[in-house]
């Protein structure tokens, strides 16, 4: 009886984690969207506040290296 009421548990244990990481990718994607969107919102303000500039190579997945955007590298 006691074994079928830990097994129970552990079950359940299993199911909660699994709901839990479910959860934790949907939190990841929208903080990722969010991030996203406010960059291209900042771009945009860029260009609006002058008229001309080139973007173009303007990435949220890069940063300024000693002048240049480059890659942002995964242990930056």
């Amino acid at each position: 009886m006691e074994k079928e009421a830990l097994e129970k548990q552990v079950a359940s244990g299993d199911a909660t984690i699994e709901e839990l990481e479910k959860e934790k990718k949907s939190l990841i994607h929208d903080m990722a969207s969010t991030f996203e969107e406010g960059f291209q919102e900042a771009l945009a303000q860029a260009v609006c506040m002058n008229l001309g500039i080139n973007i173009s190579k303007c990435d949220s997945t890069h940063h300024i290296v000693d002048g240049k955007v480059v890659p942002l590298e995964m242990d930056d």
